[in-house]
């Protein structure tokens, strides 16, 4: 679609779940610079894109490895995207462990009206056990969904 920009935000992955092999495939988390994803961005808006979707394995692992996070992101992007009204931007997906303490601050910063309150976090299982290390080898519980 020539007027979406999909955005890698990292490539690799934290976790070691069972079922998965991306971090056998691409690594561990290797985010890419704050600044080279606002660039990409506003370039991008420059040419006439009108939707940002910003994607990795997991958005909420973003800056994990560069001291820096999600929501710094966003927060950092807002600018950009005033600057052309026109412009939206849609957050990819994430799992818990590393998007629960980030929650209070993308609560406010989707409610910026350039960006799309709404947050995919898929639900892999309702039970712990299934979860849990000798099954999926998910870094969360229940009640982590709960939260």
């Amino acid at each position: 679609e020539a007027l979406v920009e999909i955005v890698p935000l990292s490539t690799g992955c934290l976790g070691a779940c069972t079922y998965c092999k991306t971090r056998h495939a691409r690594g561990k988390l290797g985010s890419y610079a704050p600044e080279a994803i606002e660039k990409r961005i506003a370039n991008a808006l420059d040419e006439g894109v009108a939707e940002v979707w910003l994607s990795s394995e997991d958005t909420g692992a973003y800056g994990i490895d560069l001291q820096t996070s999600l929501s710094a992101l966003l927060l950092r992007l807002i600018p950009v995207l005033e600057k052309r009204p026109f412009a939206s931007l849609r957050v990819g997906m994430t799992n818990p462990p590393y998007v629960l303490d980030q929650l209070d601050t993308l609560a406010e910063v989707m409610e910026h009206p350039q960006i799309y309150a709404f947050l995919h976090v898929p639900v892999q299982s309702g039970s712990n056990e299934v979860l849990g290390a000798t099954r999926m080898n998910r870094e969360y519980t229940v009640q982590d969904f709960e939260k």
